[in-house]
């Protein structure tokens, strides 16, 4: 990944852009055609399995219904009277009228049994075989010895569904018979009589009397029906037992055989549909168990088939990738010089101008923001020229500005000096409470100049702001007197220099503005779970929206209430804020609260 930055970042940007340009163009037409590729292979496997399951369920319905109808007329066969009759005797009678008994015995038979595809209906006993056998032609000891009966003694005489099988195989023949496989249902018969005089009374033959009903069926119908509803070319059916052996199949030469069939071990359903390999390939298998027999019907369709059409779409969408990267080569190759060309030139006349030629302009045309950057170049060229011949002239001001600034600066020990000058001359003359001013005067100085920060100990304020008031009170004599209420553990904080100043300045020059005497100014400070709080408050003429106004907003010679906000703001954002409350002819109340800083030192 670091190699292919460092490639990426040596390339120059009009490399750069055709890059981008072509993986931007590239990138998404492959995504969306795999994407279409994908969706439509999965539509098209899920439509044909939706269609070929409907077709297999129902050619399995329609042939259960066939064999369920068989089943039920073997039943209905044990209940039949004359079949009773013709069968209780047949050990006792002579050989001579067995044939009589046959010719009616396939009579009733004829009566039950009616289906095209039925090769043979027999009744198998031990001493004859009643029915038509002449195109099977198995004798009664071969049947008798052969694996249907044993199967069928084995299941206790229930009846069951046999797979194709192959006649002479099964029953040990060493001729041809007409029609060599076969699957067949075998059903012990064993007739009973129900008297109509007496009905609570039935009437069955012997225990000992083995009697075998062996319907033998040819698969035709299920083949033809199969191969009538194939609607995909190379598809395959199969009806096998859950075994593997095969009853039906496309290929002919399979029936009777047993096959080992993959979907076999997945079947958990009755009815369902999955996607494997059989036989070197990927194919779809919908499958429907029988109801009547067991018997597992499937349809077996290669992918391929169904998704031949996806297949050319992925061709043509390969096709139509490789021309999209041809025309993104071409289309970046003119974007990327649309682009580059002026930042070329915009390079070229910067090293111009580092050469100290200022005079060199770019065209302009058009208004994109390539062409705004050179407007804007062009811009900062002239001013930049204009800058240059202007520095001289500026730097000259500058220094005599300084000069001027140095000259009129007063050393603050010259005026600390002065000041103790005037108190000595003021004690001299016993004006006591104007050296008390000048003392409090010089404490203000020395506060102002020592401490250059922005932020001060809150007790260092507490005192100049203590001078301050001294100072005001002595200025106007009686008109206001001072309440301080201020919680000792404040002066260990630190608190922005001067922030009370305004406030109190507010409150006496304002507050007190129409009164004589009988004012009051509480400077308040309390120390709260998390924050500072301070007010001013005075019993003065209060404020109103006008004045308010006026006093946030200050004058030429006097820091305004607004600059305090904004100091409070500054340095601590929205856990700081200052609130008026005024009410005319009331006074007003302004408090300050900030967050707990850290003690003195700290900060």
């Amino acid at each position: 990944m670091n190699k292919l930055r460092t490639c990426f970042n040596s390339l120059n940007l009009q490399n750069k852009l055709r890059l981008c340009f072509i993986f931007l163009i590239l990138i998404p037409s492959l995504i969306i055609g795999i994407a279409y590729y994908w969706v439509s292979y999965h539509s098209i496997i899920d439509i044909a399995k939706k269609n070929i399951l409907d077709v297999v369920v129902k050619n399995t319905q329609l042939i259960d219904r066939q064999m369920g109808y068989i089943q039920e007329s073997a039943v209905n066969l044990n209940v039949d009277a004359d079949m009773y009759r013709l069968l209780s005797d047949v050990d006792t009678v002579p050989d001579s009228e067995l044939l009589v008994k046959d010719k009616k015995i396939q009579a009733i038979l004829q009566k039950y049994f009616v289906d095209e595809d039925i090769v043979t209906t027999t009744i198998m006993t031990e001493k004859f075989i009643f029915g038509d056998n002449s195109q099977l032609k198995v004798p009664v000891a071969n049947f008798f010895s052969s694996t249907l009966w044993e199967s069928l003694r084995e299941r206790r005489g229930e009846a069951q569904w046999v797979p194709t099988y192959v006649v002479q195989d099964t029953f040990g023949l060493d001729y041809a018979v007409e029609n060599p496989t076969v699957y067949s249902m075998i059903q012990p018969l064993n007739p009973t009589f129900i008297d109509p005089e007496k009905p609570s009374e039935t009437r069955a033959l012997s225990e000992d009397f083995n009697a075998v009903l062996v319907i033998s069926f040819r698969d035709n119908l299920i083949r033809e029906m199969f191969e009538a509803s194939n609607s995909v070319d190379d598809s395959q059916f199969c009806i096998s037992s859950p075994k593997g052996e095969i009853v039906s199949h496309s290929d002919a030469a399979k029936a009777g055989t047993t096959q080992e069939l993959p979907w076999l071990w997945h079947i958990t359903d009755k009815t369902g549909s999955m996607l494997l390999q059989y036989q070197g390939e990927k194919v779809l298998v919908c499958y429907e168990v029988s109801q009547v027999t067991g018997w597992v019907f499937a349809s077996i369709t290669p992918v391929k088939a169904l998704v031949h059409n996806v297949v050319s779409l992925q061709t043509l969408t390969v096709f139509l990738c490789i021309l999209i990267f041809l025309l993104a080569m071409l289309v970046s190759k003119i974007f990327a010089r649309k682009i580059t060309l002026p930042v070329e030139k915009l390079v070229g006349a910067m090293k111009q101008v580092g050469k100290g030629d200022f005079s060199v302009r770019l065209a302009t045309s058009g208004m994109d923001e390539l062409q705004y950057l050179t407007e804007k170049y062009n811009d900062m060229s002239e001013q930049i020229r204009i800058l240059i011949e202007e520095n001289y002239e500026s730097e000259i001001r500058n220094r005599e500005s300084e000069i001027m600034a140095l000259n009129l600066q007063m050393n603050p020990h010259f005026l600390y000096n002065t000041l103790n000058i005037i108190n000595m001359m003021a004690l001299e003359e016993g004006k006591e409470e104007i050296s008390r001013m000048l003392l409090c005067l010089s404490d203000m100085l020395q506060y102002t100049f020592r401490n250059k920060q922005e932020l001060a100990a809150f007790r260092e304020e507490y005192l100049w702001l203590q001078n301050y008031l001294h100072i005001m009170e002595m200025r106007f004599e009686g008109k206001f007197q001072v309440v301080y209420e201020v919680d000792g553990e404040l002066g260990q904080y630190s608190v922005p220099k001067l922030l009370l100043q305004p406030l109190v300045e507010n409150a006496v020059v304002h507050g007190f503005r129409d009164m004589k005497n009988g004012g009051l100014l509480w400077i308040r400070g309390t120390i709260e779970t998390d924050a500072i709080l301070l007010e001013v408050e005075d019993n003065g003429r209060g404020m109103s929206g006008e004045e308010i106004e006026k006093a946030m907003q200050g004058d030429y010679h006097r820091i305004g209430l607004e600059n305090t906000r904004r100091r409070i703001q500054l340095l601590y954002g929205e856990k700081g804020c200052m609130q008026i409350e005024t009410r005319p002819g009331e006074g007003t109340c302004i408090r300050i609260r900030i967050p707990l800083p850290d003690p003195e030192g700290d900060r």
